[in-house]
């Protein structure tokens, strides 16, 4: 009886030093603020492909830099955003929880840039077939499974929003010669300001 009521409160306590990582850190500003970049940069995308479409090469290389600027941008913005939440709710700069998050994206990342590299230069140095139309469903898939990962240590919505990824990703593959980078803007953009909204509402932001 005694150690079935031991396990009961070492239970009840790690759910109480979980709360806090699980709900207070979540920032639906840093969501909605990656949604609206996300925007720009499709915008941007567009705007680029225009000017330089007689140029492909220089084409290339613009919007590959101004999608790497944008997810910079991005990316400043949510940790800004998110560490001004932590420091509302008393939370050190670093902790083990961080580093088990980093761990977790570090790998979907990182082979989404090493595909990504692999794609241009096949096609920069004349080695392959333009594949840039796989890039974006890459990046879905990539930012989808990062998400669902990373779900399992905080919010519902999170996975959710990892999982309506990888289908779009999926769906965005099945054709992803037809207009890919809007998919990859309002996807990347959508679903970040629909789960930055519910966030804010429910978690705050």
């Amino acid at each position: 009886m005694d150690s079935d009521r031991a396990r009961r409160e070492l239970k009840a306590l790690r759910e109480l030093m979980e709360r806090p990582v699980r709900y207070s850190t979540q920032s639906g500003l840093a969501a909605i603020w990656a949604g609206a970049v996300a925007l720009l940069g499709l915008w941007l995308d567009d705007w680029l492909v225009e000017r330089y479409i007689d140029q492909p090469r220089l084409c290339a290389q613009t919007t590959l830099a101004a999608w790497a600027g944008i997810f910079a941008l991005a990316s400043a913005g949510v940790l800004l955003l998110t560490r001004l939440r932590e420091r509302k709710a008393g939370m050190p700069l670093w902790s083990q929880i961080k580093t088990r998050i980093l761990l977790t994206i570090a790998m979907p990342w990182l082979a989404g840039i090493g595909v990504t590299l692999v794609i241009f230069g096949r096609w920069y140095y004349g080695l392959g077939p333009n594949q840039w139309g796989l890039i974006p469903p890459l990046w879905m898939l990539c930012h989808g499974i990062a998400c669902w990962q990373v779900g399992e240590s905080s919010i519902r919505e999170l996975r959710w929003m990892g999982l309506a990824f990888v289908v779009g990703g999926l769906v965005t593959a099945g054709g992803f010669q037809t207009y890919p980078y809007w998919s990859l803007g309002l996807t990347f953009g959508g679903l970040h300001l629909i789960y930055g909204i519910i966030v804010t509402i429910r978690y705050g932001g």
